[in-house]
């Protein structure tokens, strides 16, 4: 589903960290045009980056860095200035320039870069390439893109397209450029940046071209966040959130896998209990897998307390490392399990009405390949044929999300509430009351950005179901969601998981 780049024996590493926004911007392009041939180049954007280099086991090599100014750049640029054929001088104040230069240099063998950056590369390296002048060819971005549209499309991937923005046209980036960058340019997919309010008709034209449709994934983060949805859905697009996930093009050359994990048990359940899960947020988005998720699992806490951790089942393409990772340290306290909503982040409500069965079928197969059993389900109508095609279809023993729901013939399912901070947890403890006729089943959701500080989340977790249990104590049973689901369908009489 997703365009994979050739394998390399060995992996020469560059620390790009203390570089300039404009450097790291060329770094990540020319790591992916490297990348495409043969997935050698490892780029260090964050200090802990070499910690999932070292996890994976493939042998590497730091390049000898070189000194002052954006010396990560220069460093990858004097080792492969040999590939490179052109460059592609954009104008930073003109954001449309940059990407039609990212897409031409990803398919000429050539780099996006200033003219500052350009004129330093020349300096210092004798650089002789053609040099292409694309800062003032188009007035504007949607002449931009329907130049881009007649002339780079044609050449693109149709598995995955790109929105990626930038501080200097989204002030809510956390810096400059985006390092999904490099999967971009490796897959040569078409990239953009236009706000999905005001400029939709543009968007939509590039949606609409002929071989988008089931199974292409809209990858980065677009101007109006998990909302693109509403305009990408309809054309059968689904979202693979990503824009801070970084050396995409060379985590794709790893070799495809597949996934099991232990099925959920059945636990005895007592009248007056609350019985509760407790699932992280945001495991839909490849950014947070690579980070916030990794570091919590790296918490001395984890393995103490029941709690569920949301992946993007596309891993199994873009980064079975990572997934292979999570998998060698799972413990029985931990569940693997499904984002929003299945294989792809969508709103079912706004996914196209004839392309939606298909997509359930992927999400069936992606999500039992990867081993995950539960999912959160995401603007679902109800009652709606939608509803009913997703819950039979997608081969799930439960559903968080969206009321509290035992039906026979659909999978039980489960309202999750959200917690921003470790008082709102309590608070949405303490908010559940047991009912002495019967038993309780509920879901709580602690947003990973609300408990990111320190990297302790678990830790955060464990102190507020400590605190719970002084209060009321045995009031209530923390379960994974597997188990609270296979529990549950014992209670209701459901049949038994697909």
């Amino acid at each position: 589903m997703f365009p994979k780049m050739p394998a390399a024996t060995n992996t020469y590493v560059v620390n790009i960290h203390q570089d300039s926004g404009n450097a790291w911007m060329t770094a990540w392009a020319l790591q992916g045009m490297i990348n495409q041939k043969s997935a050698e180049v490892y780029l260090i954007n964050n200090p802990w980056d070499w910690d999932p280099l070292k996890d994976c086991g493939k042998p590497n090599e730091e390049l000898p860095r070189l000194t002052g100014t954006d010396a990560g750049l220069r460093t990858l640029f004097q080792k492969y200035q040999g590939r490179v054929k052109k460059m592609f001088i954009y104008n930073p104040d003109k954001d449309w320039t940059w990407y039609l230069a990212l897409m031409s240099a990803a398919q000429q063998e050539g780099i996006p870069v200033t003219e500052s950056i350009k004129n330093d590369l020349i300096s210092e390296f004798g650089w002789k390439g053609d040099v292409v002048f694309f800062q003032n060819r188009w007035a504007n971005r949607i002449e931009a893109y329907d130049w881009a549209l007649a002339n780079l499309m044609p050449n693109c991937t149709k598995q995955v397209v790109f929105a990626t923005g930038n501080r200097r046209n989204n002030p809510n980036a956390p810096r400059i450029g985006n390092p999904i960058t490099d999967y971009a340019v490796a897959s040569k997919g078409f990239v953009f940046w236009l706000d999905f309010d005001t400029e939709r008709a543009e968007v939509e034209k590039i949606f609409r071209t002929k071989g988008y449709g089931i199974g292409t994934s809209l990858m980065g983060y677009a101007s109006t966040g998990d909302a693109a949805n509403e305009v990408a859905n309809r054309f059968g697009i689904g979202y693979v959130v990503s824009e801070l996930y970084a050396n995409g093009s060379f985590w794709s050359s790893f070799p495809n896998k597949t996934y099991a994990q232990a099925p959920g048990k059945t636990v005895k359940i007592e009248p007056g209990k609350i019985y509760a899960s407790i699932m992280w947020s945001d495991g839909d988005n490849l950014e947070f897998d690579q980070n916030p998720l990794y570091k919590f699992w790296h918490d001395p806490a984890r393995g103490k307390i029941p709690v569920a951790t949301p992946l993007a089942p596309t891993l199994q393409e873009l980064n079975s490392p990572l997934l292979d990772w999570y998998y060698s340290r799972i413990t029985t306290n931990d569940e693997l399990m499904a984002g929003p909503t299945g294989v792809q982040f969508i709103y079912i409500r706004d996914f196209s009405n004839d392309l939606f069965p298909s997509w359930c079928g992927l999400t069936r197969e992606w999500c039992s390949d990867a081993g995950f059993y539960t999912v959160r389900i995401w603007l679902a109508p109800y009652p709606s044929v939608k509803y009913t095609t997703y819950m039979k279809t997608c081969g799930f023993a439960g559903v968080l999300g969206e009321r509290s729901e035992a039906q026979a013939g659909f999978p039980p399912k489960i309202d999750t509430w959200g917690a921003s901070n470790e008082e709102e947890l309590f608070e949405k403890f303490m908010s559940v009351k047991p009912n002495p006729q019967r038993p309780v089943f509920v879901s709580f959701t602690p947003i990973v950005g609300g408990f990111y500080q320190g990297d302790h989340g678990y830790s955060a977790i464990k102190r507020q179901i400590d605190r719970l249990e002084k209060v009321y104590p045995s009031r209530y049973v923390f379960l994974l969601p597997k188990d609270q689901f296979t529990t549950m369908r014992v209670y209701f009489h459901l049949p038994p998981n697909p």
